[in-house]
């Protein structure tokens, strides 16, 4: 076993926390729409679809955090655009309503993530060996 940069460690160790809380959001959201009974189908509907694709990105950070601890390529790779995507669709909540300590936090987590990523040393790990 190589040994891996602490920025991949970090960037590993914070994918699997965004994706498990992701999954347990997602899932939460989706036990709401399934037990109401008394909600309109539209609105159990939207709540089915943001369950689902807030649990699916979950699995996809989780994923990309776990292959990142075993130096795969494609996982770095989809740790990126996980968190760029996140860092987007953040500032959009941010634009749209207001700062709050949430989406501070989340900010930070998703930065300090980006960072670790596209650290040299990560990127180093990850891209294996250079054969002259």
């Amino acid at each position: 076993m190589t040994a891996r940069p602490i920025s991949l460690i970090l960037a590993a160790g914070l994918l699997i926390l965004i994706g498990l809380s992701g999954m347990a959001a997602g899932g939460d959201l989706l036990a709401t729409a399934k037990s109401g009974a008394e909600v309109a189908s539209d609105v159990k509907f939207a709540a089915l679809a943001l369950g689902s694709t807030i649990a699916s990105y979950g699995f996809a950070a989780s994923l990309a955090g776990v292959g990142l601890v075993l130096l795969r390529r494609w996982a770095w790779r989809l740790g990126l655009v996980l968190v760029v995507i996140g860092l987007v669709l953040l500032v959009v909540a941010i634009l749209a309503s207001r700062l709050e300590p949430l989406f501070e936090f989340g900010l930070a987590i998703w930065g300090a993530t980006l960072a670790c990523l596209v650290a040299r040393a990560t990127r180093d790990a990850v891209a294996g060996p250079v054969t002259p």
